[in-house]
């Protein structure tokens, strides 16, 4: 009851202060039916709601922004795999000329899991700044610095900061094509020290897309990306007789190296409607994780992943029934093929959902 005191007043008092507050709401259901993504397919469906509120302070060069996002999801059968997250932060756009900008922000966001996986639960402290530099309308440069710890308080092992330096150049030209190009150098490091095993990971990111438009109301677009582990760390521990490795709990940026492309087609039918399609293929090669059978024998010296993907999107605005108001539909199929059987799957997900903004 609190709770719904509490958002009712909220809502209230947005529309009171509508030029300084801007509240949204997002209600979507899932259905998937391999939420784990195994060769042991389990199905369930999902239900991800969302409140999220910002305060902007507006000047003549600068616009600072204080915001909170609380989200929950919830599975209707395996209820344990429930979770909720919550973040609050602050970001400031600086423009300091016609032609320069600087970002920066500062967040701070919890997740709690339920049951067995609150040994999962963490806690994430990020920081970030970037600078953009436009040497036309539509041309510029943007290079920052992007800094995440995340704490684990029931599982310090693996505990760890990111640090992120990155640049992208966007491009666009007569012919309606657009094109940017961008890089990133990523290190990873370990709280705690462990004498039998690196303690620190980097890994270089190589990005490129192009875009082109078809017509007024429609447009093409591919990318390709690439990433290479410069060094590797990884940790596992034992639980159950069992042997459990971060990249299986995990599968972040630093679990595996590879390449990522894709093309995507985006159409505008009307003012209110329009859809989208993709299609992807990547490659994961997962170097410091083995292949192994139910006995604990070594089958490969690492896991190797081939992924095709397949999504469509639909959004439809509803402003006419009620402002602010959006449904989305989405569905995805992909296709995991790998040296290890475990991860020989399917996944077939839809989702439908509501957004509104106040």
């Amino acid at each position: 009851m609190k709770l719904i005191i509490i958002i009712t007043a909220f809502i209230l008092f947005s529309t009171l202060t509508l030029a300084q507050l801007e509240l949204t709401s997002e209600l979507y259901r899932y259905s998937d039916d391999n939420i784990y993504n195994s060769a042991y397919k389990i199905s369930d469906n999902i239900y991800n709601g969302s409140l999220n509120a910002s305060y902007y302070v507006v000047t003549e060069n600068n616009t600072l922004q204080f915001y909170n996002q609380n989200s929950v999801n919830y599975y209707q059968e395996y209820i344990a795999t429930s979770s909720l997250f919550r973040k609050y932060g602050v970001a400031d756009n600086l423009r300091i000329s016609e032609k320069s900008q600087f970002n920066f922000g500062v967040n701070y966001g919890v997740k709690n899991n339920r049951d067995v996986f609150t040994i999962l639960n963490f806690s994430q402290l990020s920081a970030y700044g970037n600078y953009r530099y436009s040497f036309a309308e539509s041309d510029f440069i943007t290079a920052g610095y992007v800094y995440n710890n995340n704490t684990f308080n029931n599982f310090s092992l693996f505990s760890h900061s990111v640090h992120k330096t990155f640049i992208r150049v966007n491009s666009s030209f007569v012919t309606e094509t657009s094109l940017i190009l961008g890089a990133d150098i990523s290190a990873k490091l370990y709280s705690e020290n462990e004498p039998s095993a690196a303690n620190q990971s980097y890994q270089l990111t190589l990005f490129g897309q192009v875009g082109q438009a078809i017509g007024e109301k429609a447009g093409l677009s591919g990318y390709f990306q690439l990433r290479r582990n410069l060094s590797q760390a990884a940790r596992s521990f034992y639980y159950d007789n069992t042997l459990f490795y971060q990249d299986e709990l995990f599968n972040d940026v630093f679990s595996s190296e590879g390449y990522e492309t894709g093309l995507s087609l985006t159409k505008l039918f009307s003012k209110s409607f329009g859809a989208k399609a993709e299609l992807t293929f990547s490659r994961r090669e997962y170097n410091a994780l083995p292949v192994m059978d139910t006995e604990g024998n070594v089958l490969a010296s690492s896991r190797i992943d081939n992924q095709i993907g397949f999504g469509v999107e639909m959004q439809n605005d509803l402003s006419n029934y009620l402002p602010g108001l959006t449904l989305q539909f989405n569905w995805n199929y992909l296709i995991n093929s790998s040296n290890d059987v475990f991860y020989k799957y399917d996944n077939q997900l839809f989702s439908v959902g509501l957004d509104l903004s106040f």
